[in-house]
């Protein structure tokens, strides 16, 4: 299955996204985020690496 997340580089996004890949390993997390003030990248460090991850720096508008 795959999972949007939109602002997925801030708090609750982030900490959406280490949840789902902790808990749902199969599923595959696309992240779309501005990178703002509110969006921080390094709140990624971790799952950047991950396969099931991916990380898109857009607007969604």
């Amino acid at each position: 299955m795959n999972i949007l997340v939109t602002g997925g580089a801030g708090f609750i996004g982030s900490n959406f996204v280490h949840y789902m890949l902790e808990n749902y390993p199969t599923y595959k997390i696309i992240n779309l985020d501005l990178l703002t003030y509110a969006g921080n990248i390094h709140n990624l460090d971790d799952v950047i690496d991950n396969p099931n991850h991916v990380f898109v720096h857009g607007n969604i508008t």
